[in-house]
């Protein structure tokens, strides 16, 4: 997910970083993950240099190195929130994401970390984490965003239009794991009876009634209405990757080396993750027009990332425009708990309106308005 620091929160946010109360000390968790190895890798097992790569706002990665036998690995390990930290999501499964990430890798040629273990014993660290080999590649920057500065922005067009083609090339080998060819029982709306775009539309409104705590949010009531109101035709269910947006990819000569962050995998349309990617983008660069800064409309734009993904994939996709509505609805609700967060944490004061807790209140609302 987007870090919760990289734009601030509400419309006039200044896209500064803030502190990030709810991390724990890196010196302890570097020794903790030392006991851990003694016990569960090998006797001789040594960690050391426990650093953070600027973690997301729903966990914490821990970036350390291994020694084991006389030969070091480099490692990252995955922690799954702990529940007295304001957690931005009520459910957050380690094991899922590890089980998605390992049938990518086995199934396609997506790059995706190797997943080498699993520990759902809290005990260690005082929660659930995964453990994968460490991937070495750069990610497009949430602080700032990489639209006001940075090496996405410096790139010659034709290297952003080989960055996106690669990355759409990277969700369709995603999406060729389809419910009709592989067991997919383990992810969340595989078993249910409703369809699961339907699915997808209930996790979200069970999110919002946890993470609003008792407030209402006019602009996202008025969001669910639209999508009920305008829902779409279904079709074939495949393997979501969830967060499926650039600045979860880390990239060497503008191609992906690793896809990351599958917190939020799923099962569904595949418009679901294409319209999350375009929507994030269009997040970013309606916060840098707002800031006065000319944003980059050459790229992750709906026309462009649909002729890629059609022509790689073979596959015509729907009309988008539920599917962002969609994916702004889902963002709004984060936007909302995270912001909620730094008003617990003392960082901020309750807005007397409480959609100005949705950082892109205005780019919404033209949104459900049509305007864009």
């Amino acid at each position: 997910m987007i870090d919760e620091n990289a734009a601030g929160t509400g419309e006039g946010a200044t896209p500064v970083e803030m502190t990030t109360p709810w991390r724990r000390d890196l010196g302890e968790v570097g020794e903790r993950l030392a006991a851990w190895a003694r016990a569960q890798v090998a006797p001789d097992a040594v960690v050391t240099d426990a650093a953070s790569p600027g973690n997301g706002m729903s966990s914490e990665t821990v970036l350390f190195e291994m020694t084991v036998g006389g030969e070091t690995g480099r490692y990252a390990a995955r922690l799954a929130p702990m529940a007295d930290v304001y957690p931005v999501f009520r459910d957050y499964d380690i094991e899922l994401q590890a089980r998605c990430m390992r049938l990518v890798r086995e199934r396609t040629v997506v790059p995706v970390p190797d997943v080498r273990w699993v520990e759902l014993d809290p005990t260690w660290l005082g929660t659930p984490f995964l453990v994968m080999g460490r991937i070495d590649g750069t990610a497009p920057p949430d602080i700032p965003p990489y639209v006001f500065e940075g090496w996405v922005l410096d790139a010659a067009p034709e290297q952003r239009a080989a960055l996106q083609r690669r990355t759409v090339e990277a969700l369709v080998g995603i999406h060729a794991i389809s419910a009709a060819d592989a067991d997919l029982s383990f992810l969340d709306c595989a078993a249910v009876g409703a369809k699961p775009l339907r699915r997808q539309l209930a996790a979200p409104r069970d999110y919002y009634e946890w993470a609003r705590d008792g407030i209402t949010y006019p602009l996202i009531e008025r969001t669910f209405a639209w999508l009920d109101e305008h829902f779409p035709p279904e079709g074939p269910a495949v393997c979501l990757w969830g967060d499926a947006r650039i600045g979860n990819v880390l990239y060497r000569d503008f191609a992906p080396v690793a896809v990351l962050d599958w917190e939020m995998a799923a099962l569904g349309p595949r418009e679901v993750d294409v319209a999350w990617m375009i929507f994030l983008h269009t997040f970013f660069d309606d916060l840098a027009v707002r800031f006065g800064l000319p944003g980059m409309d050459d790229f992750m734009q709906r026309s462009e990332v649909v002729a890629d993904y059609e022509e790689l994939s073979g596959e015509t996709l729907g009309d988008l425009t539920w599917f962002e509505v969609f994916a702004a609805l889902r963002f709004a609700i984060v936007s909302v708990r995270t912001s909620t967060r730094g008003i617990a944490y003392g960082q901020m004061e309750q807005p007397a309106d409480p959609d100005d807790l949705i950082m892109f209140r205005g780019l919404l609302t033209r949104m459900l308005d049509g305007e864009a």
